[in-house]
């Protein structure tokens, strides 16, 4: 899947939604309304893999679960499976209606992308744009259940060069490392509030511009160790739901990484400027950049931000 700098790409993805039916869009929900799948586009095989209980590998879920900052809507977890990428929007929502009080239901939408099995191969924005603009909205009961195909069109990104990543600040560049560095180890990591109020982001957005950024480089990284689906990424559900993602989680202190090989980092950048192909490797100076390409079950050691 070949992106252009600067171009928008369109997308053709698959589709399966969950939760109950409602009567309109911001209304209560229907007098039949029953938990279940409420809408799925004809390319998917099992639609029940992909409801939050069975994507999340069987758990219980409660409101509870999910950080208070994320509730209006919802958490985003994205998993590599062997169709490609799946990314789920999931939230609670009132029963009454939108926005009012009493019970609550909960209700997804999931995207899915075939034929992604390197994080090369994902679409450079596409991260952002899940993160801002994709929302699970509830399904109006008379609405068709069998919607064809979709096609999602994200805004043009344009790729950083080594002049970007020098001009960065030094928390920053390290913030960014360790995404990368999380990655490659398949570690689960907690990204810096001190950066996000730097930069003037939500650390939301500054994570998901992270990973863009990583999936706009050249080097062939697996989404998957082996035949295992794993977790890619989890904004706003509890961590321990999703082991081994790269996660934010306020105020949650799991796993982080030690600050990682900048200079490798700057070269892959370089790579991607020099538009090298993606099996070629990058050509580490030292000892300390085998650290990028750690594989899963390294331990991880405490992230040291320089003062």
């Amino acid at each position: 899947m070949e992106t252009i700098s600067g171009e928008a790409r369109a997308l053709r993805f698959e589709e399966v939604c969950y939760g109950k039916p409602v009567r309109t869009l911001g209304g209560p929900l229907h007098e039949s309304a029953l938990y279940g799948v409420t809408s799925v586009t004809p390319g998917v095989d099992n639609p029940l893999r992909y409801i939050p209980a069975n994507f999340l590998g069987n758990a219980s879920l409660t409101s509870s679960m999910i950080d208070p900052q994320f509730a209006g809507r919802g958490t985003l977890v994205v998993k590599a499976v062997d169709d490609g990428l799946a990314i789920m929007r999931m939230r609670y929502r009132a029963e009454a209606g939108e926005g009012e009080g009493g019970r609550q239901f909960l209700l997804s939408r999931t995207l899915l992308l075939p034929d992604i099995h390197y994080w090369h191969e994902i679409p450079p924005g596409l991260f952002s744009w899940c993160e801002q603009a994709l929302v699970a909205q509830p399904f109006v009961f008379d609405q068709p259940g069998s919607p064809a195909a979709r096609l999602l069109e994200l805004p043009a990104f344009q790729a950083r060069d080594v002049n970007w990543f020098d001009n960065l600040s030094q928390r920053r560049q390290i913030q960014l490392g360790s995404a990368f560095q999380a990655i490659t180890r398949r570690v689960g990591w907690t990204v810096s509030k001190m950066v996000a109020e730097e930069e003037k982001q939500r650390p939301a957005s500054l994570i998901a511009a992270d990973l863009d950024v990583i999936s706009s480089l050249p080097r062939k990284f697996p989404l998957r160790h082996g035949d295992t689906d794993q977790f890619v990424l989890n904004l706003g559900l509890d961590p321990q739901l999703t082991p081994g993602a790269v996660s934010y989680f306020p105020g949650h202190r799991g796993s982080a990484i030690e600050a990682p090989d900048l200079h490798a980092l700057r070269i892959a950048i370089s790579n991607s400027e020099e538009n090298h192909s993606p099996e070629t490797g990058v050509k580490h100076t030292s000892g300390a950049s085998d650290s990028l390409d750690r594989r899963i079950g390294s331990e991880p050691i405490p992230l040291k931000w320089l003062s």
